[in-house]
């Protein structure tokens, strides 16, 4: 029997758009920070620290949030709990925007965080919800594409907003997107009614047995794995890669960061090519998920091997396009991964948290084994293809664990 979209296959495909744009709107306010540091921090008369302090709130934030929101979708509605990821959004940039202080400016990026977090967990489990299993590849795939298409937006319309009517009108034109997409989302969104999420009649033992069972589920842990590396070496590079074509390669720094811009062009173009991939790949996701960390792992390896400036745009168009294959196998495999349908959200944000963990991470640990290693390049690329191999462990690990559970006769969702 072929499986149909809860609600209808164009409602569907309506209320994932509506999710898509609700997620992309995230995204801008997140990443509106690093185009504005520089004006920002000579307003409030802040240094690189307290600057780039703004966008590590939100980062360890989201970590906790992640993995809280997918325990929440065990109690609440997923749409519930998106509507209030929005209206923390909404409310950090309208307090950003008037913010007279750097303390009151951190304090608003804390309540975007709060909803930054939570919503990462909630979306990609309503997709889950609306889709069925043997249709959700696409609509995820598509899905990894909102931050990649947030990035792109804001570090090209913040320079108008900014040049036009200062920084703080960056957080004012996000303040507006929120209200736009909360008056959508409210209005568009439908949860299928006989969803297993957020079942009120449910007690909270029953909740807790829920949440314990997923805890213990090895197949997760070793995708959260997975996430947390490609989050890590993703960040390290994207956050590193001007600073390196500027130290090892000689770059301008304006070129630098104009070059290594095309790495987002290359994450939206891996996206849509990921996005066919999973339409006709019929066989193991799971082995799928291996042969990307694999190839993910060497292009890892080899990211601070470049010698010349000539390099910087083809490499980062190529591995935009490598970095852009591990989210959208990840959000396609997690729900069926998840140990029960109710789960779902659990085994979403606690691969989601790993992803922002090991982002977080990235931003630190790299630059430390360079400046430890006096600054000298050539120690990234051991430290890389280390993070590498650990990812291609845990994707191992996970097609281990989804194989044997295929075999077995356990109650649990079955591989796609």
């Amino acid at each position: 029997m072929v499986e149909k979209a809860r609600g209808g296959v164009l409602n569907a495909w309506v209320i994932f758009g509506t999710i898509l744009l609700t997620a992309i709107v995230f995204a801008i306010g997140q990443f509106k920070v690093p185009p504005t540091m520089t004006a920002a921090m000579a307003d409030l008369g802040i240094g690189l620290t307290q600057g780039g302090l703004l966008m590590s709130i939100v980062a360890i934030t989201a970590i906790i949030l992640a993995l809280f929101g997918g325990v929440l979708t065990v109690r609440f509605r997923p749409k519930t709990l998106a509507l209030v990821a929005i209206c923390c959004a909404l409310a950090g940039n309208l307090v950003g925007w008037v913010a007279p202080s750097f303390e009151l400016l951190l304090f608003s990026r804390l309540l975007e965080g709060l909803g930054y977090g939570l919503q990462t967990a909630v979306m990609p489990t309503i997709i889950a919800e609306i889709f069925p299993e043997s249709k959700r590849s696409i609509p995820m795939a598509l899905y990894s594409m909102w931050v990649s298409i947030g990035m792109l937006f804001i570090f090209n319309f913040s320079n108008v907003l900014s040049v036009s009517w200062g920084w703080r009108s960056c957080w004012l034109f996000c303040a507006g997107l929120f209200v736009v997409v909360l008056i959508l989302f409210a209005a568009i969104v439908k949860e299928p009614a006989d969803s297993a999420l957020g079942e009120g009649g449910s007690t909270w033992q029953d909740q807790k047995r829920a949440i314990a069972i997923e805890a213990k589920n090895p197949s997760i842990w070793c995708l959260t794995l997975v996430f947390a590396i490609f989050g890590l070496g993703c960040s390290a590079f994207s956050t590193f890669a001007p600073t390196f074509c500027v130290q090892a390669l000689g770059m301008d720094p304006a070129a630098a960061n104009t070059d290594t811009g095309f790495l987002t062009f290359g994450m939206i173009a891996g996206a849509l090519l990921m996005t066919g991939v999973l339409a006709v790949y019929k066989r193991s996701r799971s082995m799928l998920l291996l042969i990307v960390t694999i190839i993910t792992g060497i292009f890892f390896s080899i990211s601070f091997l470049l010698n010349a400036p000539w390099q910087v745009i083809p490499f980062c168009l190529i591995n935009g396009v490598v970095l852009q294959t591990i989210p959208p196998v990840v959000f396609a495999v997690c729900p069926s991964a998840a140990s029960q349908p109710k789960t779902i959200g659990m085994a979403l944000g606690i691969a989601t948290a790993g992803d922002h963990l090991g982002a977080f991470v990235g931003t630190v640990a790299l630059g430390a084994i360079v400046e430890a290693a006096g600054n000298n390049w050539l120690a990234a690329v051991p430290a890389m293809a280390v993070f590498a191999a650990i990812g291609v462990i845990g994707a191992i690990g996970f097609h281990y664990f989804m194989k044997k559970r295929a075999g077995s006769d356990s109650p649990v969702l079955a591989e796609s």
